[in-house]
């Protein structure tokens, strides 16, 4: 049978490098999918009013475009398509250095770890629900409820994969409840602010090469006792090597063995939490055809309580596994900080006849407050902390909206959005680089108060290189290099009704 044991997350010693830390629609693992009909042309303008209510997501001012009771409710389905190729892996070189060589008679300094070259998609597709309502208290004072899912992440990979000690299983979901007012000061100005309550639950997995964990801990401990790991045997090329522990060991008890890519196990961690925040917003109209929109959403930091579970393969000897839980595998708590960004917007629409209108978008994203993952234990250990490094991102995009008559109207947009993560920091929890955005929409008016829109995008993806070394926090992970090629089509649908 399988052993368990739930641990104080210990266990994100080991799986740290990609917990709390997803992929998504724009930079990092944001989610710019908030409005259906601002979908058709890449959302250009939205900061500005966008077409509709949806716009409220962005900036909470643009309510004041709007007369009376303003309903919109949609969802976005996310298509995402990654793969990997070229895909190699090693075991760390601190193996070979304390002596644990599988392949005897070589010169072989790295132990690889199996598993396929390439692997299909891992992307799970999603639907992003939207909802947002407007009362007008008054002709120049708007309140309003929107509720979203910002920040998003699912991927999964098979259990045998090359880089199975990076990354199973990823699965963030964000959503936020968001009250707001907007107030016009004059005709040209109106200004709105927004409270944010965000919920943020995660669930993370990923193989564990306790093998690897075993011969480093024996390893050192028999080089401080001026000993030498001996192999009972192994074969030419053999892919792993029975290496005896030797003596007792101060930190693990009573002998056993330690076997590099021998003792393949899994660990999991769930943490949800909640916090508060802030938005706010300006729109300034200097004429009936032109109208400039701007929108600052605050920086949060989220702190996921939660726990892990640790799975043992049946086939570990007995003393191996109590030396594990006796090192510090146990049930417990603790508790890690994931660092969401701030981002500032501004944009613009421009009537440029009664059919045809031009709009325009820039954005900018914190992902710098990204730095490290730090996890708190409650037993006294000391943190684990993995380095991230992210970058600030800035996100541009131009569109035009073709009003054909009263019941149909066109958009059509291009973006562009910059990728947070560079090569030596981007894991494969996390398909992020640099896209291209591609979409179009359309909206359908039933009558004065019920309208349908529909948009569609398609992301280009530049291919992202994957290189991990086998330092810090990925000591028992080992190195992990792929080329990870992705796209992402994403489909809205919204109903809009005015009463």
């Amino acid at each position: 049978m399988t052993h368990r044991s739930r641990l104080t997350l210990t266990a994100l010693t080991l799986i740290a490098a990609g917990a709390f830390a997803p992929q998504a629609q724009a930079s990092g693992f944001q989610l710019r999918e908030q409005s259906p009909s601002s979908q058709g042309n890449a959302f250009a303008g939205v900061s500005a009013g966008g077409n509709d209510i949806s716009a409220l997501f962005f900036n909470p001012a643009v309510m004041t475009q709007y007369e009376g009771w303003q309903f919109s409710l949609g969802g976005t389905y996310v298509g995402l398509d990654v793969k990997l190729d070229g895909m190699s892996a090693d075991r760390t070189p601190a193996l070979t250095a304390l002596g644990f060589n599988v392949y005897p008679n070589t010169t072989t300094s790295l132990i690889p770890v199996s598993g396929p070259s390439s692997h299909g998609n891992s992307g799970q597709s999603a639907i992003l629900p939207e909802f947002n309502i407007m009362y007008s208290a008054s002709k120049d004072l708007k309140l309003g409820l929107s509720v979203n899912v910002p920040f998003g992440l699912t991927t999964e990979y098979d259990a045998n994969w090359i880089g199975r000690y990076h990354g199973l299983k990823s699965d963030l979901k964000v959503i936020d409840i968001a009250p707001s007012l907007a107030y016009r000061v004059n005709d040209q100005f109106s200004f709105g602010v927004a409270f944010i309550a965000r919920y943020a639950d995660a669930e993370l997995t990923n193989g564990v090469d306790y093998g690897t964990a075993l011969a480093l801990k024996v390893g050192s401990g028999l080089a401080a006792a001026g000993l030498s790991p001996v192999a009972p045997g192994p074969t030419q090329n053999s892919p792993v090597a029975t290496v005896a522990m030797g003596t007792p060991n101060a930190t693990f008890g009573t002998p056993g063995y330690a076997i590099p890519g021998a003792w393949d196990g899994k660990a999991g961690l769930k943490g949800n939490g909640w916090d508060y925040g802030w938005k706010a917003g300006f729109t300034w109209q200097p004429t009936k055809a032109f109208r400039l929109g701007g929108a600052y959403s605050a920086a949060m930091t989220m702190t996921l309580k939660g726990d892990a579970t640790f799975e043992y393969p049946s086939t570990m000897p007995s003393t191996d596994l109590a030396a594990l839980q006796g090192a510090g595998l146990r049930n417990g708590k603790g508790q890690a900080d994931l660092a969401l960004p701030a981002t500032a917007s501004l944009g613009f629409d421009w009537q440029v006849d009664p059919a045809f209108s031009f709009q325009g978008e820039v954005a900018r994203s914190t992902w710098s407050r990204f730095k490290e993952l730090r996890v708190k234990f409650d037993t006294g250990l000391a943190d684990s902390v993995t380095d991230e490094n992210w970058r600030d991102t800035w996100f541009y995009s131009l569109g035009g909206t073709w009003k054909m008559d009263p019941t149909w109207t066109f958009r059509a947009g291009v973006g562009f959005d910059q990728g947070a993560v560079d090569d030596n920091h981007r894991t494969p929890r996390i398909p992020d680089n640099d896209r291209k955005w591609l979409s179009v929409g359309m909206s359908y008016t039933f009558s004065k108060k019920m309208s349908l829109d529909v948009g569609y995008t398609h992301l280009f993806i530049d291919d992202a290189k994957i290189n991990l070394t086998s330092a810090g926090d990925n000591l028992t992970r080992g190195s992990l290099n792929a080329t990870m090629k992705a796209t992402i089509d994403i489909l809205g649908a919204q109903l809009r009704y005015s009463f």
